[in-house]
Parts: structure tokens; sequence; C-alpha cells
């Protein structure tokens, strides 16, 4: 009975990467608490390495695709779909493309059962154009079945380098995203990715390919935060999430993966925004993707740490910046305590009355964020004032004990700032 409630809520529900993880689909279940999932079925056996698809010559691309859908996405189809639409344009000899997936499904019987994944799957590409099943060869098969675990996110990029080696390689994570709480939602396992384990993950990940990653992305909500970007600065060249909340249907990478293929020869920087530019295609009206450069963040929060100094030596000018109205006014994403940073430090320097040093190093910060650190941002037709990166303002309680873990706490004064606001807030 209780999977036949869950597949009727799941099957009328939109929007759902917005809306959270599966448990928080339950009625009565308390927000952010899953309740109890049915355990996967038994082990498999040993993890299978299968040879279908030879090791190459070193090719322009490999991207690799992670897919944690166990959860409502995977239900719903959308991870399936993901996967067709890349089976739609392929592998070349130029471009390897390689997911590794976990998803719940329906069973033969309809919606009143789940099928459950027997672990977790490496599959090479190969060009389908059956949009109704998965045809691509599996090249590695496990036991895992824990998609929201950052250690099963390094062996597949390691597996990935080591077999499909590239000149550029971009990592793309796919599933539930909640910027600073992290990414993976995997319901069955009752597990994600932390922000800093991602950190760390993509770390290992950049040690064993000797350089940077050239593309890391997020096909998930509200990842394209300051705290995010900052974490993954050191293993990343550029960065690709959104701001606001992804569609269920994800990328286009149907579109993504031909424009590559016909230019194999484009770098990075090019890559990124072909993400952003190829998604607002798809997406009008919703995008708030963006892409961002790795190297600016050092300068980023330079710039950020002299607004705050400038702000908090200037009693009246921090109330300013602390107030509830100017913070209200600032647009904020469903995600209500992820807010815009560029629209943000607006609001302050226009309240601000005169020339003052706080806000002379307001527009400055603008000006980095908006020539410097954002390479390409798309904010959707409905609004102009998403600038593609993303802030953690709290409206009243501040949650140090997520927040303080994060490289950007250690190296800014963004989590002080933070501190004095709630503090004045409260008086």
């Amino acid at each position: 009975m209780l999977v036949a409630a869950l597949a009727a809520l799941l099957f009328s529900a939109p929007d759902l990467r917005a809306q959270g993880a599966l448990g928080d689909l339950f009625s009565g279940a308390p927000q952010g608490v899953s309740p109890a999932v049915p355990a996967p079925a038994a082990d498999a056996g040993p993890a299978v390495i299968a040879n279908t698809a030879a090791p190459a010559a070193e090719r322009e691309w490999l991207i690799m695709v992670y897919i944690s859908a166990m959860n409502d996405l995977g239900i719903l189809g959308f991870a399936e779909k993901s996967i067709n639409e890349l089976e739609k344009v392929g592998s070349t000899d130029r471009v390897a493309v390689v997911v590794e997936y976990g998803m719940l499904g329906v069973g033969d019987s309809g919606a009143r059962n789940l099928k459950f994944q027997r672990g977790s799957k490496t599959i090479y590409i190969t060009r389908d154009a059956d949009m109704g099943s998965i045809t691509s060869p599996a090249i590695y098969s496990s036991n895992e079945t824990d998609l929201g675990s950052a250690a099963h996110l390094t062996r597949f990029a390691k597996r990935g380098m080591r077999r499909f080696p590239a000149k550029k390689t971009a990592l793309i994570v796919w599933g539930h995203g909640e910027g600073r709480l992290g990414i993976g939602m995997d319901d069955v396992g009752r597990n994600h990715i932390e922000v800093d384990q991602l950190g760390a993950s993509l770390a290992q990940v950049k040690q064993a390919l000797g350089r940077k990653l050239d593309v890391f992305a997020t096909d998930a909500c509200f990842m394209q935060t300051a705290g995010v970007a900052y974490e993954l600065k050191d293993s990343v060249d550029v960065i690709v999430g959104s701001e606001e909340t992804v569609p269920d249907e994800s990328f286009p990478y149907d579109n993504i993966l031909g424009s590559l293929a016909s230019n194999p020869g484009m770098g990075a920087e090019a890559f990124g925004s072909l993400l952003v530019d190829t998604y607002g295609v798809r997406y009008k009206g919703k995008n708030t993707l963006s892409a961002l450069r790795s190297s600016a963040l050092p300068g980023f929060v330079e710039q950020l740490n002299s607004w705050v100094s400038a702000v908090k030596a200037e009693p009246d000018i921090f109330n300013i910046a602390a107030s509830k109205d100017v913070v209200d006014a600032t647009y904020r994403f469903d995600m209500k305590d992820s807010k815009d940073l560029y629209d943000y430090l607006g609001n302050v320097g226009t309240t601000i009355t005169g020339g003052t040093a706080a806000k002379e190093a307001g527009a400055s910060l603008q000006a980095y964020i908006k020539n410097r650190l954002v390479i390409r941002a798309a904010a959707p037709a409905s609004t102009d004032k998403a600038h593609g990166l993303a802030i953690y303002i709290p409206d009243l309680v501040y949650n140090s004990a997520n927040y303080e873990k994060l490289a950007i706490a250690r190296d800014s004064l963004w989590d002080d700032f933070l501190r004095d606001m709630m503090a004045e807030r409260l008086k």
C-alpha cells in the first residue's frame, strides 16, 4: 500500500527536482526526513568488467555523466530519457561518452511496484535512435548501489579516464541538488554527497588525471553558489551550474553532444558556454545556468573581503546591508536562503547615499563578477536579476555547522558578515 501511494504521488507531481528528495513527497513525512524505502535486491555477485569497448587512442574529449537516480527522478523515467538523448549522438572517434548510473524504476505490473536496479553500471554511449530503451553496452558493473557516495563518484571518474584518455575531460553530476547542502541524493542508500566531500572527490580526480578537469557541471538544482564553486576551484577549470531549479528533463544532451561532435576541438570555456547556450535554447524563460572561470575565484574572494571590510567599517552602511528590507528585495531562488550576489550588492549600493568606500567596493565586486568570474550567464526572460552566482544569505537562522566547513568560510569574511547580520537582526 505504501509503494502504491508513493507511485500515485510521484506520477502526479510536477517539477520534482525543485521539490527535493523522494522522501519529502510522502504525506505526513517531516520535511527533510525520508521514510523507509524497501531494501534493494540482494547482491548480484562480484563486480564485472566487460570488454565491449576497446581502449582507444587519445581523443579530444571524454564526457563522463554520473546519474544519481535512486529516487523519484528514476521512477518517473527522467534518467532513462537523459541516457537516450545521449545515445541519439553517441561517442565518436574524437569524443568518448561514458555514463555511470543507478536508478529506481517501475516494475512490469505498473505503478504498484518499484523496480530496483541490481548494483550500478557504467555504459559506453553508442549511437541509437531508439528513445524507448538503453542499448549502450555495459563496460563495468558493480554491486555498489549508493549513488550518494563521493567515493563512488571518484572511482567512476578514475575508471573512465584510464580507459578513455583524452586531451580534455568533462564530468557532469546529474540528480537532485540542494546547493550548500549537497548533491546526488540517493533515497535508497539515504545518502548524498556533501559539498566538502565533492571537493575532496574532485581533488582525487585531478590527482589521477595529472591536471585540472576541464569542465565540471551539475545537472541539478541550486548548485551555482559561491560556496560550491570555491570548494572546487583547485580541481576544475570551468564550473557550470544553475542558480535556480533545473527542469526534470535535464540538460539537452542530444544537442550538446551534436555540437561537440561537430567541433570537438573546442576548449573548456567554449564547452562551458555551449552548455549554457544550448540549455537556454531548450528552456526559454527558465535559464539561470552559468559558466564560471575557476582561476578568478581567489580574486573574487579578495574582492568580497574588501567589500565586507568596507561595510563593517561604517556602522550605518552595515545596518543597510543587514536590513531585512534590502535582503528581501534581493532576487532569491526557490531555495530561499540562496540569493543572487550581484543583485544584492546593487541593492545595498543604491540604498547608500553619497560616495563611500563600501559603495565603491560593491561596484568593483560587481564588475569583477560580470567581467572576470562569469564566462557566460543566461538569465530567464522573466527577470534580469540573475547574474550567474548565488550566495548564502539566511533569513533568520545561520547554519554554521554546514556553512563553516566549506573552504569559502575559511578564506573569506562572508561567514563573519553573516553572523554579525544575524546578531543585528536579533537585537
